[in-house]
């Protein structure tokens, strides 16, 4: 039970029937109280026709009976209702009036100012009395008694007229209606309920293959993803940034499967070196010489295989802990101290360094931007020809903070710019692990950059050296 509420499916049913009897009622019941209405109209409207009827036959008759010696005065209309014998000279539609047996037709009856009666039609219930009126109304008072609907009237010097007949036959023909309506209501809701579960899983259908989608990614079918041709709606929108999340997650896990296959490689390597070093050592006697020599290239090798631990364990860093200390630092002091660090090996190769560096501040780990400053010079002094020459600038552009190195080597064939931030991606095959150079240089540049919230780009063409750009956010003022 717990689990067809949880359904999102069964509450926007719940919702929908609950919504939808509540309308479908409201309507029952107006529809039923207009009917009531209309009916109660109808019979008022049939009364007052008949009692102005009843008066104008009545005025004539007795007009016409007055000629013939009735008494004048205070008592003629007394006298007037009491010629009234047994109705023949009333049109036929009247003569129900001096009939006892018709007792569902209408009837009237009079009363003078004293309550005595003047008339009583012979139809008329037993029950029935004298009504209390206020003075005078030219309008009739409608009332119901019993199953009677009546009519009364106030007239000059206390004379009162009543018309009124059974609503039986009416209260069961609206009750009957009343039946009905409900009926028709209740097969209307069944019916809206069918609908609104039809409408219901079609609105779910795109959620439910969402979830089947990514049920099926999460078991390992990275490649698959949600089908949006042909729809144009609210979950578009999430279907597409599901796409680009698992398009993002596919090449994450191609990332990680290719960076894990090339971490291997590169360090099957120096283990190799070390492996077959020691063998080497250990099949017979060798002269101290031979050892010293064995030693140092296992030492180189796993030197070698530090470094590569340590730049992938820089790069999980960076990966896993986005959150990293920042604080205010002097870009041109981060840039100074790099260059000092790295002109010995500048001066090895003859290579010149000039610097621009003005006073820059950015909020940013100080340790992690002179990793990138000392990558990136260690990149141009290695990666061009003895005697050359790299620049470095550090300056503010457009709130931003820019660190340009460029050097004066070969350049950058276009086919290699795309994945020149790849993990151990080279440019030169040959310059292989034994170079000294993991291929991760670049890539952990990308990764810190990143995580400052900044953007790193390199603009090059063979021949004609490259330029490294790296842009961050300024430090607020």
């Amino acid at each position: 039970m717990n689990h067809l509420f949880n359904s999102v499916r069964w509450r926007l049913q719940l919702w929908h029937a609950l919504i939808l009897l509540g309308v479908i009622a409201a309507l029952c019941v107006l529809a039923y109280r207009l009917a009531v209405d209309d009916r109660r109209e109808r019979i008022d409207r049939e009364l007052e026709s008949f009692e102005r009827a009843f008066m104008r036959s009545f005025w004539d008759i007795t007009s016409r009976k007055n000629k013939e010696g009735l008494p004048g005065g205070k008592d003629e209309l007394r006298e007037r209702f009491r010629s009234l014998a047994d109705g023949a000279e009333f049109p036929l539609e009247m003569r129900d009036l001096f009939d006892p047996e018709a007792k569902e037709s209408i009837y009237l009856s009079f009363w003078d100012g004293n309550g005595q009666t003047l008339f009583r039609s012979a139809n008329a219930p037993e029950s029935l009395n004298c009504p209390k009126l206020p003075p005078p109304n030219p309008d009739p008072q409608a009332r119901l008694r019993g199953n009677f609907r009546e009519l009364v009237q106030s007239g000059p010097r206390g004379f009162r007229s009543l018309v009124g007949r059974d609503v039986s036959n009416d209260r069961v023909e609206l009750h009957r209606l009343g039946l009905q309506i409900a009926g028709s209501g209740a097969l209307l809701w069944l019916l809206g309920l069918l609908g609104g579960w039809w409408l219901a899983g079609r609105a779910i259908q795109p959620i439910e293959a969402i979830s089947q989608t990514a049920s099926r990614i999460a078991g390992g079918k990275v490649s698959e993803r949600i089908d949006i041709a042909g729809t144009d709606n609210e979950l578009t929108r999430l279907s597409q940034v599901l796409n680009e999340t698992f398009d993002r997650l596919a090449a994450s896990i191609e990332r990680q499967r290719e960076f894990t296959a090339d971490a291997s490689h590169e360090l099957r390597t120096p283990l190799t070196v070390i492996l077959s070093e020691t063998s080497r050592g250990l099949k017979r006697e060798r002269s101290a010489e031979e050892y010293q020599e064995i030693i140092s290239n296992c030492g180189h090798a796993a030197t070698r295989m530090r470094g590569l631990v340590e730049s992938l364990l820089l790069l999980v860093r960076q990966d896993g802990s986005p959150e990293i200390r920042r604080e205010n630092v002097d870009l041109a002091s981060i840039a100074s101290d790099s260059i000092q660090l790295l002109q010995p090996l500048a001066d090895r190769h003859g290579i010149r360094i000039f610097p621009n560096l003005r006073p820059t501040r950015c909020i940013a780990d100080p340790n992690a931007l002179s990793i990138v400053v000392g990558n990136l010079l260690s990149n141009a002094i290695s990666h061009q020809p003895d005697g050359g020459e790299v620049s470095i600038t550090v300056s503010t552009k457009d709130q931003n903070v820019l660190i340009e190195v460029s050097d004066k080597g070969p350049g950058i064939s276009a086919e290699h710019l795309p994945r020149l931030f790849d993990r151990f991606y080279r440019v030169d095959p040959a310059r292989g692990p034994s170079s000294g150079h993991s291929g991760l240089g670049l890539a952990i540049v990308q990764a810190i950059v990143e995580n400052h919230h900044g953007i790193v780009e390199v603009k090059s063409s063979p021949g004609e050296g490259s330029t490294f750009f790296v842009i961050l956010p300024v430090a607020p003022a």
